[in-house]
């Protein structure tokens, strides 16, 4: 991706550290390292380790749960660290809440003075209308509680700046509607989606480091709001098959995430700001 040129002979002095590197932070940690910065990447398993390895990233096992945080000094000695571990709901809201508790307090203890915390839009509740950061009514999901807590905690430490990237439904690449999806997209309904490209998302992060965009929070979503059965008829045309006869569905809840901080307080310009556009490169 190519959000901002890179500049392959150029080093940086931040030193940066992803905890965690998967479909989004194993790219995200090649585009940081080709831009010139020194980046280490974490997994939770050897095999996972070694991955990052192959690719040329420095890497290391860390593990963190509920009561216990393991991994290298090494990892941890970084000017920024980028959180990137999403909330399982199989384990209920407070199991996250107390993994970023027990990671907010090891942080403190660190050279880490910049984190960066990557949340979701499902920290709002669906008002059927727009929502922006100003939003404080309590989501109605365990995921979206989850995170509004987790964004607490580690806003409120003295002990590091935070900044919060709420990004929208992640598309790209292979997260794109296969034939099995479309589908269930018989029942899809006129609900506006919010989703972001994997490569908005990495240009986003890099502007935030490359601005020193500390002690904010941001949506980051396409401004374009497709409706969900509008998006699998443009997948089933990407991918050649005939789309099934739409079946009636019931009306559901949504809301619009609102961008506009994000283009205006940080400047950035999104690549894919109508989500359509994805299916018009297939490498994307």
């Amino acid at each position: 991706m190519d959000s901002t040129a890179v500049n392959p002979g150029e080093e940086r002095n931040e030193r940066i550290s992803i905890l965690s590197c998967g479909w989004l932070g194993k790219p995200l940690a090649l585009h940081l390292q080709a831009a010139g910065y020194s980046v280490k990447g974490a997994r939770t398993s050897m095999a996972g380790v070694q991955e990052l390895q192959a690719l040329g990233l420095e890497a290391y096992t860390v593990v963190l749960s509920e009561d216990v945080l393991t991994g290298p000094d090494a990892f941890w000695d970084a000017d920024i660290l980028i959180i990137n571990i999403p909330p399982r709901k199989e384990r209920g809201k407070d199991a996250h809440v107390s993994e970023i508790a027990l990671l907010r307090s090891f942080i403190a203890t660190t050279p880490i003075s910049k984190v960066i915390f990557v949340s979701s839009t499902s920290v709002y509740k669906d008002i059927n209308g727009l929502v922006t950061e100003e939003n404080e009514e309590i989501p109605d999901t365990p995921n979206g509680m989850a995170l509004r807590e987790a964004e607490s905690l580690l806003l409120e430490s003295d002990a590091f700046d935070t900044t919060v990237l709420r990004f929208g439904g992640l598309i790209g690449y292979d997260r794109l509607p296969d034939q099995r999806r479309i589908m269930e997209g018989r029942k899809a309904n006129g609900q506006p989606m919010n989703v972001i490209h994997r490569d908005d998302c990495i240009g986003i992060i890099r502007q935030v480091i490359e601005k020193k965009m500390w002690g904010e929070v941001f949506n980051a979503c396409a401004s374009g709001h497709p409706q969900r059965s509008h998006y699998y008829k443009a997948a089933a045309q990407y991918l050649g098959i005939q789309m099934p006869r739409r079946l009636p569905a019931e009306e559901e809840p949504y809301k619009i995430v609102g961008s506009s901080k994000l283009r205006n307080v940080l400047g950035y310009s999104f690549l894919y700001d109508d989500p359509l556009q994805v299916f018009n490169n297939i490498n994307v």
